[in-house]
């Protein structure tokens, strides 16, 4: 991924996300992206789909993750649950 491909991932994400970029606290411990140190992210929803229920299309009943994006490099954390 190029840095006009970052740029232009965060430009969309921005203008289609009501969401700002934010500090995370983790365990009491403050979340810091391990590639390039911003301690800001957005905050997304995704859903944890697996090939069982895929196959059944019951992808619904499937379990779902947060995930917090870096608003600079976009590394994404995801956290199960």
């Amino acid at each position: 991924m190029t840095i006009l491909d970052v740029e232009n991932y965060l430009a969309i994400m921005a203008r289609f996300s009501k969401k700002k970029p934010d500090t995370v606290m983790v365990k009491n411990r403050k979340l810091f992206c391990p590639v390039c140190e911003n301690d800001q992210f957005i905050e997304t929803r995704a859903q944890l789909n697996t090939a069982l229920a895929s196959l059944f299309d019951v992808d619904f009943a499937n379990k779902e993750a947060t995930c917090f994006v870096c608003s600079s490099c976009t590394y994404i954390y995801w956290f199960r649950g």
